[in-house]
Parts: C-alpha cells; sequence; structure tokens
C-alpha cells in the first residue's frame, strides 16, 4: 500500500486527469513551479495550494496529509482486519495483516500502533495455545501502553496477563494483574461497562482459587449486574469486511477504514457474547458451589440462550450444568426435561458428555428408587467409556460401580469392579479422588 509525499500526490493526480505540467499550470503559474513541489524541493503558497486542488478536484486535506498520518490509517486498517480474521481463528491471514502494520508503525515511528501490533499477536498466541510466547508480546505492548498512557489498553492486557498466569497456576502473580487492571480502571475512571464486568469476572475466578469466598462472591454479584446480552450479527460483520478489502483494491482508504472499523465492531460483539456466555457459565457453577441455587439457575440460562445463538456445540455444557442443579434439589420432572432438550443437540456430544449424560440418568434413577435402571446407566456409562478409550473416566466408574453393588448387597460384583477399577488406575498411573459421584 503506498504512501505518497504531498508532490507525490499531485503527480498522480495531474496523471490520472492526463495533464501535463503546462496544461495544469494554465496561465497563471508556471510549469517549472509545478515540478518544483511534485519533485519535493519546493513548498507551495498557500495560492498555489488553491489554484492546484481547484484544477485537480481535490481537497487541501488530502494533499497537506502527512506520510504519518497516512501511515497511522492503514496500520488502523490492517490490525482491524487482523483482529476480525484473528476471532474468526483464521491465524495466518490475521498474522499476515499485523505484519504489514508492523512494517508501517516501524518505518514511520507508530508507537502505538507497534503496540496494537503486539497486543494483536499475543493474543493470536494465546488462542493458539502458547503461552509463552502470549506472555512475551503481551508485555512488549504493555510497556508501550503505560507510555502512552493508553488506560484501556494496558487494563486489557493485564487481564490477559492475569489470565495467563492463572493457566499457569501463579496465582499470586494473576491476582496481582487483576488488582492492578481494576485500580487504572478506578483510578483513570475508564467509562467501559464490558470491561468493568470483565474485571470483576477475573476477580471472582482468582478469589475463588485463592479460597477468599467472601471476596468471590462479592465479585461474582458485581459482574451479574454489569453483564447484558448483546446481539449476534457475525453474517453483517463478514459483508462490512469483504466491503473494506474491496474499496481498499480501489486505494478508498478512508471508506476502506469506515467498513473495516464497523466490521470489527460486530466481530467483537459476536466475541463478547461469546465470552459473556462462557463468564455466565463460570459463574452458574460459582454460585451452584454456595449453595445459591437461584441465581445459578439464572446465570445457566442466560448462557444456554446466548450460546444457543452463537456456540450451539457449547449448550450441552451449560444443560448439564443446568441437569446437576436439579439433581442436587431432587427435581426429578425438571431434569428428565432438560435430558429431552439435550437430544435436540445430539450432534454436537462429545465422549465425556455422552459419559456424562448416563450418571445423570443413574442418579435420577436412583432418585426415583429404581435401582435396575440405575444398574443399566451405570453398564452404558462404563461400557461407552471403555469402547472408547477413555481409561481414566472407566477407571471412575469402575469404582462408582463398585460401590453401587455394595449398596445392594451383590459384594462379589463390587469385588469385580474394585479390581477392574484399580487396574485401570495404575494403566494411567493415578489413584485420584472420584469426580462423578
Amino acid at each position: 500500500m503506498e504512501i505518497m509525499s504531498l508532490g507525490e500526490k499531485i503527480k498522480r493526480l495531474r496523471k490520472e486527469k492526463s495533464l501535463t505540467l503546462k496544461d495544469l499550470a494554465g496561465e497563471r503559474i508556471t510549469p517549472g513551479q509545478i515540478s518544483l513541489v511534485e519533485s519535493g524541493k519546493s513548498n507551495p503558497s498557500i495560492d498555489l495550494l488553491e489554484y492546484l486542488v481547484a484544477s485537480l478536484g481535490t481537497s487541501i486535506e488530502y494533499l497537506m496529509e502527512s506520510e504519518e498520518s497516512q501511515a497511522e490509517k492503514i496500520c488502523y486498517y490492517y490490525e482491524n482486519l487482523a483482529e476480525a480474521h484473528s476471532i474468526k481463528e483464521e491465524w495466518d491471514e490475521a498474522e499476515k495483516y499485523i505484519e504489514e502494520s508492523l512494517h508501517y508503525s516501524d518505518k514511520y515511528k507508530l508507537d502505538y500502533r507497534k503496540g496494537k501490533s503486539f497486543y494483536l499477536k499475543g493474543k493470536i498466541y494465546l488462542e493458539k495455545g502458547d503461552l509463552g510466547e502470549a506472555q512475551k508480546f503481551f508485555l512488549m505492548a504493555n510497556e508501550i501502553f503505560v507510555k502512552e498512557c493508553n488506560y484501556e489498553d494496558v487494563i486489557n492486557t493485564f487481564l490477559n496477563l492475569g489470565a495467563i498466569t492463572y493457566t499457569l497456576k501463579s496465582y499470586n502473580s494473576s491476582l496481582t494483574y487483576f488488582q492492578q487492571a481494576e485500580k487504572i480502571f478506578i483510578d483513570n475512571e475508564v467509562g467501559n461497562d464490558l470491561l468493568k464486568g470483565k474485571i470483576y469476572y477475573y476477580l471472582t475466578k482468582i478469589y475463588f482459587k485463592v479460597d477468599d469466598s467472601e471476596k468471590a462472591l462479592n465479585y461474582a454479584n458485581l459482574a451479574v449486574e454489569k453483564f447484558k446480552q448483546l446481539d449476534n450479527k457475525r453474517e453483517y460483520a463478514e459483508t462490512l469486511m469483504t466491503l473494506s478489502k474491496e474499496y481498499m483494491k480501489k486505494d478508498k482508504i478512508d471508506v476502506a477504514i469506515k467498513y473495516s472499523k464497523r466490521s470489527l465492531e460486530e466481530f467483537n460483539k459476536v466475541e463478547n457474547e461469546i465470552l459473556v456466555s462462557k463468564i455466565e457459565n463460570d459463574l452458574g457453577k460459582i454460585f451452584y458451589s454456595y449453595d445459591n441455587l437461584k441465581e445459578s439457575f439464572i446465570r445457566y440460562e442466560k448462557a444456554k440462550e446466548l450460546r444457543a445463538k452463537n456456540e450451539k456445540e457449547k449448550v450441552i455444557e451449560t444443560l448439564l450444568n443446568i441437569c446437576t442443579n436439579y439433581i442436587y434439589i431432587k427435581d426429578v420432572d425438571q431434569c428428565s426435561k432438560v435430558l429431552q432438550e439435550i437430544e435436540e443437540y445430539s450432534q454436537y456430544i462429545t465422549d465425556s458428555q455422552m459419559v456424562e449424560i448416563n450418571m445423570i440418568k443413574y442418579r435420577l434413577s436412583m432418585l426415583r428408587g429404581n435401582e435396575k435402571e440405575a444398574e443399566t446407566y451405570l453398564l452404558l456409562a462404563v461400557g461407552y467409556a471403555e469402547n472408547r478409550g477413555m481409561t481414566y473416566e472407566a477407571a471412575q466408574l469402575h469404582i462408582i460401580i463398585s460401590n453401587f453393588y455394595i449398596s445392594i448387597g451383590e459384594n462379589e460384583e463390587s469385588k469385580k469392579y474394585l479390581t477392574k477399577g484399580i487396574e485401570s488406575f495404575k494403566k494411567v498411573g493415578m489413584l485420584n479422588t472420584i469426580n462423578y459421584e
């Protein structure tokens, strides 16, 4: 993409109109004056500039826009495309546009744009699971953002660094990053409700992890107040991005930027909606763990609604969580209805979820007092796990079945499954706590 000096713009416009220097000069000025401006050897006077604007059918703003300003726009355009492709998980395309942006930000010493490119690279590595590279680029980006006083960017970078250290189980570091994000948000009065909600959500997670129940619940409630549903407009965003690329091919950079910005805004709505659905699902789990079933159901219902729009493959996870809630309060009828709802998403059921579905049916049968039916679902679950090579899950189920047979007085069957369980745990080198009970 070409960045032009004042003289180069005049020369291009002149040639597009098939004008010679003499044609453009007319009777008011000399061809030599125009030639000096086109070569960059002389700056035009106001009178000459106004004459050229009128003769070439352009604007003073276009002619006088600096090369740095043009580079800034180009970087911004490439960043928008990179982020949009990143949201769609098209990593190669995203990285290609980031490199284009870095080329211009390096050449024209645009520090903030360089920081944005580093940040986007960090996000890509984070999505790809390369936490070391992600951390490196986030730190590089944040050094620039802090220097430039770009507070929202600093906050988002701290949240990403906090998420990385959380995944790496460096909980003290994670807490520090999240607290820094909150402090910067408060100190600089950043007006962004979604960002505030994200901060509350991450603080909920970390306080929950470090067993500070009071703060975890406090931030969970604050997060709940902030999150609202967003409209899904992925198809609209795709159309806007296509328009942006077409306008850029025609060198209409301002129009291209306008459409790329609108495209990114729409993609971000989708991304934020997906993030909110995950947060709502996680909040449902947190409220369940604190026996606040009413709030847990509310969070799960919001997660279900959002996931049904954007991530149908994730709906089952939320529906299974809802089943767990109903089993906890022994509401057999409602749990059965949710299981029927799961069947509508049968094409998305994973192996581990199929095992979990059978275990929920087992628990329902036990609540009904139907031990024979419960036994059937237990055997279906373990058979499925064994056939799918899920050795650890099968080992857990063997122990559960052993306990089940003890409870109904079938000691020989109990011993058989206990032995199977121990052998399976040995195969995976573990004798862990059972998770299905």
